[in-house]
């Protein structure tokens, strides 16, 4: 779906940003994905523009490698918080170790673990999530899980990975540290408060296990970017050239970003964009601000790769795109 051009499937690799998107409990994500190649990494900065949060994907047999210290940098740079994501702990060499140990000791942002793998490697099904103090048990290769007790054979690695995520999630609300000083305890709503404040001011990285090729781990992925990463209203606002902060409010006179271009054959050029402010309505007239002109939105979609579906309207926050722009 992702990498969908010709070039990109006969490399077997992303070469292009890629916009997608799913509904999930009631949300709309909208994801780019970008080349994970160093010699591409322009499509990660680009990226960075109008997204409002990096999901950082590591490979378990290798960790932190160079392109991951690309990537934070365009972070650090863009002052976009970050997520980890231990991808492919179902592969043969797979080291949940290794992996955390690079991060921990390569990372601008400091690692907190909040899920854990019981079986990295070939068998790997099992995921120990020290949020919400379950273990996720994976049931087929569609996603779906057991929900379990965490096993006693567990219970010293938990209580370890568990009292470090307490600490962050209390750091950074007094209210929140006074409760964890007096009863060393904070519920799952709480800590989900503190480390909504820690990620969005890049104080710390949750970091994340999964098997992308048997969508495990996925759910439990999507609920933490809803319930913790900022949304478009409490994300970092975007700047317009005079470095003015411009907030994502849907009442506001409607603005557009286009962030990327493409030529498509049967139907000519492509633009993407995020609709900074307001509300873009198909049919609306926009003005360009390079030049002065006028520029009528003929058609709406939400983008899934080459997959668009048409929509009449889209809010401040989203990402869509639209074809036969003028300029």
């Amino acid at each position: 779906l992702s990498d969908n051009t010709e070039l990109e499937q006969s490399q077997k690799r992303s070469i292009y940003p890629t916009v997608l998107y799913t509904e999930f409990a009631g949300n709309k994500i909208n994801f780019i994905d970008t080349p994970g190649v160093d010699d591409f990494c322009g499509g990660v900065f680009s990226a960075y523009k109008v997204c409002d949060t990096a999901a950082m994907v590591f490979n378990a047999n290798a960790g932190y490698e160079v392109g991951s210290e690309i990537q934070e940098r365009y972070a650090a740079m863009a002052k976009k918080p970050v997520i980890g994501i231990v991808n492919q702990l179902d592969k043969e060499n797979a080291s949940w170790e290794h992996s955390i140990e690079t991060i921990k000791a390569s990372s601008t942002v400091k690692p907190i673990v909040v899920q854990y793998p019981v079986n990295p490697g070939l068998g790997f099904d099992a995921i120990v999530d020290v949020l919400t103090m379950k273990m996720y048990k994976a049931k087929d290769e569609n996603g779906n899980v057991e929900v379990l007790d965490i096993p006693a054979s567990e219970a010293d690695r938990v209580e370890e990975y568990h009292g470090e995520l307490l600490e962050a999630a209390a750091e950074n609300d007094e209210k929140l540290m006074e409760k964890y000083f007096e009863t060393n305890e904070l519920s799952a709503d709480e800590i989900r408060q503190g480390l909504r404040l820690g990620v969005a001011n890049r104080g710390f990285m949750p970091i994340f296990c999964a098997s992308a090729k048997k969508s495990f781990g996925l759910k439990r992925i999507l609920e933490f970017i809803i319930n913790v990463c900022p949304n478009p209203k409490e994300a970092a606002a975007m700047t317009d050239v005079d470095g003015k902060a411009v907030v994502a409010d849907q009442n506001a006179p409607t603005s557009i970003f286009v962030f990327k271009s493409t030529v498509e054959q049967h139907v000519g050029e492509v633009s993407y964009f995020r609709v900074v402010t307001g509300k873009l309505a198909e049919g609306q007239e926009l003005v360009n601000p390079r030049n002065g002109n006028k520029e009528k939105i003929s058609q709406i979609f939400a983008a899934a790769g080459k997959n668009r579906v048409k929509v009449s309207e889209m809010v401040a926050g989203d990402i869509g795109c639209t074809v036969k722009l003028k300029a």
